[in-house]
C-alpha cells in the first residue's frame, strides 16, 4: 500500500507518493491554480501517471495547504478518484 500527499501552497502544487517503507516513489510539482481544484487535478493526475500505481492501492491521501478553506470544498471531486482502504 501506498501514501499519497498534497501540498498546495501560494505557487506550487506539490505531490507526493510513499511507500510502505516510506520511501519516495514519485513527486510532481505543479503550478498552483486560481480555483485550487484543478491545480490539485494535475498533481494528482502527474503523480499517478508518473508512479504508475493503481489508486486502489493508495490507503491514506494527506492534504496541506496555505489557501483558505473555502475554494478547497471542491477538492473533493479531485480525490474520488483515489479509494482508501
Amino acid at each position: 500500500m501506498y501514501r499519497l500527499g498534497i501540498d498546495v501552497g501560494g505557487t506550487n502544487t506539490d505531490a507526493i507518493i510513499l511507500d510502505e517503507e516510506h520511501q519516495v516513489v514519485s513527486f510532481v510539482k505543479r503550478h498552483t491554480s486560481l480555483d485550487v481544484g484543478s491545480g490539485i487535478e494535475a498533481a494528482l493526475s502527474a503523480v499517478l501517471d508518473d508512479s504508475g500505481i493503481d489508486p486502489k492501492q493508495i490507503n491514506a491521501v494527506m492534504l496541506g495547504t496555505t489557501q483558505s478553506p473555502t475554494p478547497l470544498s471542491n477538492v473533493k471531486k479531485s480525490l474520488k478518484s483515489v479509494s482508501c482502504a
